[in-house]
């Protein structure tokens, strides 16, 4: 859904359309049980003007009383499952997270794409014009990251997309977050809705209770997951070795002066050495989506542990190709076939620049290379019998599969 008015009037709902908004809603959750908590969390108000419906970034809900009338109660059920997983699946950080400036139209389109191929596979019935990851001549089930990259740049529009709650930039008549009699949810209230959704959509999953897209799926066990493994830790003591340097040791650089003063001269700041890192995740048919979703959480602390970007290469008996990855969301998990890590540890060994690091997450039921990587390899093992197969010259860690 994309918006027609840039000057809408916001108002608090008549008892009427809160009727009519609460019949859609009855519909959403009829539609989208796993989502029945995001959906009474959200503030609604009246958007006169707006065509359509939006959210912004403190979950408030705008819906315009004409639109809500002239959709009925199935359609607007629909669209308020549209707007509530822009919500859920954070698209306004993730919007910010991207690199460069944000194209926010080519974002939104990569978001309602990513969306709507999720809710059309459930059997919603989404208005015949919104857009999907078909007629943009992209694969069906893919991320928002990875739409958004294979989307061409967008001109800029006049008209609004779903809101700062999506990644739009925040309108001009979004209200101030603690407006009189308009209040939206704090970080702390979001924080607590999401992990409450996600808990939910795992509950569907393991009792059948309606059909969880896969999208939703992926982004629950992302939410759910958090890294076992003190990763900071662990790759500063490697960089430590490497560099064979002892603890609180540390290199120089003239990139920016220390804070010794000597008298005609410059001195080096300090700084320690970082460290590359490269994650090759099991993608066989042994692992389970809980394997899976374990691996993520490892690949998320790895993240925050180097700083930046790491390579991810997908693996089950080929190794698929490296990619940039700067948040789990961003993995493709591509394979489902046998299982054959040395092939994605010789992927890896292979990156440029040479990784320092290169972190296996596997079941541990895999070859192993037999002789040393030139890279310190750290293997993450979900199942403890694969600990007794590692070579002796890797080091193993099992974090059991949540």
């Amino acid at each position: 859904p994309g918006g027609r008015s840039m000057n809408p009037t916001i108002r608090p709902l008549t008892d009427d359309e809160r009727r009519a908004l609460a019949a859609a809603r009855l519909v959403a959750v009829e539609s989208a049980p796993y989502l029945a908590h995001a959906l009474f969390s959200v503030r609604p108000l009246a958007a006169v003007g707006l065509a359509t419906f939006a959210v912004d970034a403190h979950w408030r809900l705008y819906v315009d009383p004409a639109t809500l009338a002239e959709w009925g109660p199935q359609v607007s059920g629909a669209v308020l499952v549209h707007e509530v997983f822009h919500l859920v699946r954070d698209h306004a950080g993730r919007a910010a997270a991207l690199p460069g400036p944000v194209d926010h139209e080519r974002w939104n389109i990569a978001a309602d794409a990513a969306i709507n191929d999720d809710l059309l596979s459930a059997g919603l019935p989404l208005p015949e014009w919104v857009v999907t990851p078909a007629n943009l001549g992209l694969p069906a089930q893919g991320v928002e990251e990875a739409y958004y990259a294979a989307i061409s740049p967008q001109p800029p529009q006049s008209e609004v997309g779903c809101g700062s709650g999506a990644g739009d930039p925040r309108q001009p008549w979004e209200p101030a977050p603690d407006a009189p009699g308009m209040p939206g949810l704090d970080n702390g209230q979001v924080t607590i809705t999401r992990r409450k959704v996600a808990h939910d959509v795992r509950d569907a999953e393991a009792t059948g209770r309606g059909t969880v897209p896969a999208g939703l799926s992926r982004w629950a066990g992302e939410e759910l997951a958090a890294s076992t493994v003190p990763w900071r830790k662990v790759l500063a003591g490697m960089v430590r070795r490497a560099a064979s340097l002892t603890t609180g040791r540390i290199t120089y650089t003239y990139t920016r002066p220390g804070r010794r003063r000597l008298p005609q001269i410059v001195t080096p700041a300090m700084r320690a050495p970082r460290v590359t890192a490269a994650v090759v995740i099991d993608t066989s048919g042994s692992m389970t989506r809980a394997d899976l979703d374990t691996a993520l959480g490892e690949v998320s602390g790895v993240i925050k542990a180097v700083g930046g970007t790491v390579k991810v290469i997908a693996c089950d008996a080929h190794a698929d190709r490296a990619r940039n990855v700067r948040h789990a969301r961003d993995v493709q998990l591509i394979g489902g076939g046998g299982t054959d890590m040395t092939v994605g540890i010789a992927a890896a060994e292979s990156l440029t620049p040479r990784p320092d690091v290169i972190v296996v997450l596997t079941d541990g039921d895999t070859p192993w290379p037999s002789f040393p990587t030139r890279a310190r390899l750290i293997a993450v093992l979900t199942r403890d019998r694969g600990m007794g197969r590692l070579p002796v010259w890797a080091r193993g860690i099992h974090v059991p599969a949540a």
